[in-house]
């Protein structure tokens, strides 16, 4: 929970970085600074709130290798920031789960080293989705199989067109099962926050120019539905949305132009 210091307005990552340094001992500050400020630079002038996953994790993957003998102190140092981060309340979530030590691909599969991937941040409802998604697929496999072994009984397979047919709707469902448990391996629910909006927020706000109302759950990219009003953080809405209190002003910028919103309320299930 924050204090009464907490800034009313989003902190940069140099001024959050500054404040950060200080808490630490002299020993500790002079082993990760350089760490830490080669983070900041790469994304120079951002606040804390423009962050997301998919930043971090790229970041991680770009700049920290397992052939770096420092990879080790990198991933320490910035977990313990984003830690730090979380705690005061300038990121909605905590970042260090996306990084990671990126390997080579062909040593991970000549060595048969396994390739940890990042979390995916999902709604529990999400979660729920993909499992019965899943649970689907499963149960329909055996037709589709079926419906391979009757299309080879019928004659030669090189010009068998339902045969090939049936093998490639089978092909297809059986990536998509794929996809889904590890997506579902990779799944985690997203922390909650008391104050701040998180990924699983209902966020309600005010179009200042407009005076019209609009309400939106914030969720993972792969929970995204415009019909249903759920709004990916990583889209421009979403991602000005992310990590806010009621009552805060935020301006998204379009293609289309700027509009400005305030926020009004913010729950979640």
């Amino acid at each position: 929970m924050a204090d009464d210091s907490t800034p009313a307005r989003p902190v940069t990552l140099t001024e959050a970085l500054a404040e950060y340094l200080q808490t630490l001992k002299p020993d500790v500050r002079a082993g990760c600074a350089n760490y830490l400020q080669g983070f900041v630079n790469e994304f120079n002038g951002k606040r804390v709130t423009d962050l997301t996953g998919s930043l971090v994790e790229s970041f991680a993957e770009r700049k920290i290798v397992a052939s770096d003998p420092a990879a080790g102190d990198r991933v320490a140092a910035l977990k313990a920031w984003f830690q730090y981060l979380k705690k005061k309340e300038y990121a909605p979530v905590n970042y260090g789960v996306h990084i990671r030590v990126r390997r080579a691909a062909g040593r991970a599969a000549m060595s048969g080293t396994r390739v940890e991937q990042a979390p995916i941040e999902m709604t529990a409802d999400g979660i729920h989705s993909l499992k019965s998604q899943l649970d689907e697929l499963v149960s329909a496999r055996g037709e589709l199989v079926k419906a391979v072994e009757v299309a080879r009984s019928d004659g030669d397979l090189r010009e068998n067109a339902p045969y090939h047919a049936a093998r490639e709707a089978l092909g297809f469902h059986e990536q998509k099962i794929k996809e889904i448990e590890t997506a579902l391996g990779r799944a985690v629910v997203v922390e909650a926050s008391d104050e701040r909006s998180t990924v699983g927020s209902t966020v309600r706000v005010v179009n200042i120019d407009t005076e019209t109302t609009h309400e939106w759950m914030l969720v993972g990219a792969r929970e995204a539905n415009a019909a249903e009003q759920r709004i990916s953080v990583e889209s421009p809405v979403g991602k000005e949305l992310l990590g806010r209190r009621p009552g805060e002003e935020v301006v998204v910028t379009t293609p289309r132009g700027s509009t400005r919103f305030r926020v009004e309320s913010i729950a979640r299930r």
